[in-house]
């Protein structure tokens, strides 16, 4: 990998981007000692060049001795470490972990990791990451994600991801702690994506074709009848008899006791929407509506109840999901 890095294809300049940035960034927290201009650590793999920078570069005599280091590392095409810049020592013991990565996401596979890195000010640059063993989350390329882990043999190891949004935003205090992606999980992709998603998922097998309805058979001819001698017409009006109501019309099924919005039926299957629930849910349903991928139908019943009427369970189920996380 090229030590300097070009600037991604199609990227827009600083003076291009509208809305706030968020500056991705590399950092490496390591123990170390700074004398002159010359650092050392035992940490450090061999062979690896390193400079100063930032505040150790302007005030280098408030940065001596030893102490945590902060350094914006640089990787070759394997993940090993060959560069890094000394930035400042820490005035407090390092928290968290040694290693955070700010950056988008370019390449992904179970092996390692490309992000690019956009600092404040230079131009942008890769860095290759190889993954930590147990760490196989699916992570979605042309994403920003924050990543974090350590230095292990000379290598940037990631152990865990989150989305940059989101850990920015829990930040500045605008939301809570994101959750972690690490191991084989990663909460934050719709259920049916990714590749295991995609592995797991058995194929639609063809419906079975409806067997012939048997010919009916031909009906015997009625003998005829005897000719009756002709009477008077006359024309009789009756009142129309009205149809009994079939028992249980007009109601929806039931849902379970203290219910008021749920999954009920056995084919077709409904999703019963109680009175008591309308004016929370039924917004949130009806801006859904068009994206339901199967054939439904939306039934109004007389004490005020509403039920989205479908033949595909799977399809539903998953429609349902959407509108549960609004």
């Amino acid at each position: 990998m090229e030590e300097t890095a070009q600037r991604a294809e199609g990227e827009k300049g600083p003076e291009e981007r509208k809305g706030p940035h968020i500056p991705h960034q590399a950092t490496l927290f390591l123990e170390g000692r700074l004398l002159g201009e010359s650092f050392t650590s035992p940490r450090l793999p061999r062979g690896c060049r390193v400079s100063l920078a930032g505040h150790a570069l302007r005030e280098p005599e408030d940065h001596q001795g030893e102490g945590v280091f902060t350094l914006w590392p640089r990787t070759d095409e394997e993940g090993r470490l060959s560069e890094v810049l000394v930035a400042l020592k820490l005035k407090r013991p390092m928290e968290g972990p040694e290693l955070q990565v700010h950056g988008l996401l370019l390449h992904a596979d179970r092996r390692k990791l490309v992000v690019l890195i956009q600092p404040k000010v230079g131009e942008a640059f890769r860095l290759v990451l190889p993954r930590a063993r147990g760490f196989t989350a699916f992570l979605e390329p042309k994403k920003a994600y924050r990543l974090e882990g350590g230095l292990r043999g000379g290598w940037l190891v990631v152990e865990r991801a989150y989305p940059l949004g989101k850990w920015d935003l829990y930040r500045k205090g605008k939301r809570p702690a994101p959750e972690a992606i690490e191991g084989d999980r990663n909460p934050y992709l719709e259920e049916g994506r990714g590749p295991k998603a995609q592995e797991a998922r058995p194929e639609p097998q063809p419906e079975p074709e409806p067997k012939p309805e048997p010919r009916p058979e031909p009906e015997a001819k009625p003998k005829p009848k005897e000719a009756r001698p002709r009477r008077d017409t006359v024309r009789v009006w009756r009142a129309p008899e009205e149809p009994e109501e079939p028992q249980g019309l007009g109601q929806p099924p039931p849902l379970p006791k203290g219910q008021v919005m749920g999954l009920v039926g056995e084919g077709p299957f409904y999703l019963v929407l109680r009175p008591q629930a309308l004016d929370l849910w039924w917004p949130r349903v009806e801006a859904l509506l068009p994206q339901f991928p199967k054939r439904y139908e939306v039934r109004l019943y007389p004490d005020g109840s509403r039920a989205v009427v479908a033949w595909d369970l799977e399809a539903l189920k998953v429609w349902y999901k959407r509108v549960l996380r609004g």
